[in-house]
Parts: structure tokens; C-alpha cells; sequence
């Protein structure tokens, strides 16, 4: 199933706005979906460089919208000189498909229906995003909360992977 995505210019940065629907269960790929929500942040002159995924830290938290120093994310300008950023909103939060109120749900099919929204199935997000983009392999950075996602992506999937860098949450 294709994604939908937006690029805008602004500030010296190019901005590509992702949605990527997904399975809630990626055990069952023709099932429900939600939307995951992905923003590539690239310099006008490195479109065409190798991408480095951001987990952000929570978890809960939306990924930091992304804007030139001195407002932005400190390491991203930094990040940009060898990257191209996809943040993403990691699923139940941002602009992906929200976690809400889940009416008409007994408590055990709540719990059952949050089993969704874990760090693995993050890393499957992922790694249905990186096949959507038709990227090969990529690199990944994990802060805080991030960094256990960036933990569970070395040992889901190894082999999609450039780089990990970590700078926190190590389980």
C-alpha cells in the first residue's frame, strides 16, 4: 500500500511530510491500519543523502519538530551535514493515529488492543517505512526511550541497519 507525502522549503531546510499506513497488527498485514506520521528533514543540497532514523525519547512524545539552531534540536543541524533526518511520530502519538478513550472495550481487550503501541512494534513500523521508501539500509539514533527502541531494532532487524547510535535508554 503507497504513502502519501508533502515537501515544502523553509528556513534552509527541505521538509517531506510522510503518512504511512500501517497494520496495527503486523501479524496481520491485511488487517486494521493506523496511520504513522514520518517528517524527512534534509538540507536543500543532501536530498540524496543515506537517512537517519530518530526515536525520540517517552515514550508518548511526539517526535521535536525540527528547526535551525538556536531553536531546534541541537544535534540536528549537525546530523543533517552527513544525513538525511526522518523523525517520526511513533505510533499513538503526533500526528499518527492517536491512543485515545477506547469505548466499548473491556479492560483485558484495552490492554490487549495497547500491546500494539511497544517499542517492537515501532521497529516494525520502521522497517515497513524504510521498505515504503525503498531504502536498503539505513541509520538509526535513539534518545532516551528511543535508545530502547534502537536496542529492540538491533535485535529485530540487524540487518536493516547502517549504524545505531544511542544516547540513552539502554534496557
Amino acid at each position: 500500500m503507497s504513502h502519501k507525502s508533502v515537501a515544502v522549503r523553509t528556513r534552509g531546510l527541505v521538509l517531506t511530510e510522510h503518512e504511512f499506513p500501517i497494520p496495527l497488527d503486523h501479524s496481520r498485514p491485511n488487517g486494521e491500519r493506523i496511520s504513522v506520521f514520518a517528517r524527512e528533514v534534509s538540507d536543500p543540497d543532501g536530498l540524496d543523502r543515506p537517512f537517519l532514523v530518530f526515536f525520540q525519547g517517552g515514550p508518548g512524545h511526539e517526535a521535536s519538530r525540527p528547526t535551525r539552531n538556536p531553536s531546534g534540536p541541537g544535534w540536528l543541524d549537525r546530523a543533517l551535514k552527513d544525513f538525511r533526518v526522518l523523525m517520526l511520530d511513533q505510533r499513538g502519538t503526533g500526528r499518527s493515529s492517536p491512543v485515545g478513550v477506547l469505548p466499548g472495550l473491556a479492560p483485558k481487550q484495552q490492554a490487549e488492543y495497547l500491546t500494539h503501541f511497544r517499542a517492537d512494534a515501532i521497529v516494525r513500523d520502521a522497517e515497513w517505512i524504510r521498505s515504503e521508501l525503498g531504502v536498503e539500509k539505513w541509520s538509526v539514533l535513539g534518545q532516551s526511550f528511543g535508545g530502547f527502541c534502537v536496542t529492540a531494532y538491533l535485535s529485530l532487524a540487524p540487518g536493516s541497519l547502517r549504524e545505531a547510535f544511542i544516547t540513552g535508554g539502554l534496557p
